[in-house]
């Protein structure tokens, strides 16, 4: 499936910070579980989404895609590159907002003990911040920027790449591009001092996924 006439692909860097701040302000963070299951607001969980964020814009590896006539962006990924040597992003980021610091905890304690190089493997290519407008969906964009980017990937030299869903509509357009499931969390594991879970199962369930999904590909 290509992509709808009257969309342009571009590459997406440090000049196009407004755009990726505004679809993940008003679409990532409302339309994203794990978020909008926490009901935190953009205000508490926008900067660390945007830490992703910046690395992705300055890495020469990430994509977006925008409407010809407006130029209104409507769809963007923003990827990075790791090697063996690098720690994960999700270790570093972290801010004063509680629901944001909690926010950042899950993702790195998530993370932790997860080897996408599985001894073999000598360069990543980090796919994240995977966006697309709700007037777009459903028409194979998020499957299209995948693709670009392991394309660009594999240019850079990646020879392994990973995505990280906390929905389910990414973790079966990860599945159908031949993405492998190396580490699944349940999300009502996620507790606070309480022990009581810390998102909206009743709306998890409806809304998004009850579980974290860590994928690789090799390229």
């Amino acid at each position: 499936m290509g992509k709808p006439e009257g969309l342009e692909t571009f590459a997406l860097s440090e000049k196009d910070m407004e755009d990726f701040r505004d679809l993940m302000e008003n679409v990532f963070i409302p339309y994203e579980p794990v978020c909008a299951g926490r009901k935190g607001t953009a205000k508490e969980l926008l900067p660390f989404i945007l830490g992703f964020g910046v690395k992705g814009l300055t890495s020469g590896a990430s994509f977006g895609m925008r409407e010809k006539p407006s130029g209104r962006a409507i769809a963007v990924v923003s990827n990075y590159i790791i090697t063996p040597e690098d720690t994960a992003i999700t270790e570093d980021i972290r801010y004063d907002e509680e629901k944001s610091n909690w926010y950042s905890g899950v993702m790195a304690e998530f993370n932790t003990g997860v080897d996408v190089f599985k001894g073999k493997f000598k360069k990543c290519l980090e796919i994240t911040s995977l966006c697309v407008h709700p007037d777009y969906m459903g028409k194979g964009l998020a499957q299209e920027l995948i693709r670009m980017s392991e394309e660009k990937g594999r240019e850079m030299g990646c020879d392994v790449a990973s995505i990280q869903a906390s929905n389910i509509i990414t973790y079966h357009i990860s599945k159908k591009l031949g993405y492998e499931e190396i580490r699944r969390q349940e999300i009502d594991t996620l507790k606070d001092q309480n022990g009581r879970p810390v998102l909206d199962m009743e709306f998890m369930k409806t809304n998004g996924t009850t579980f974290l999904s860590y994928l690789t590909k090799a390229l």
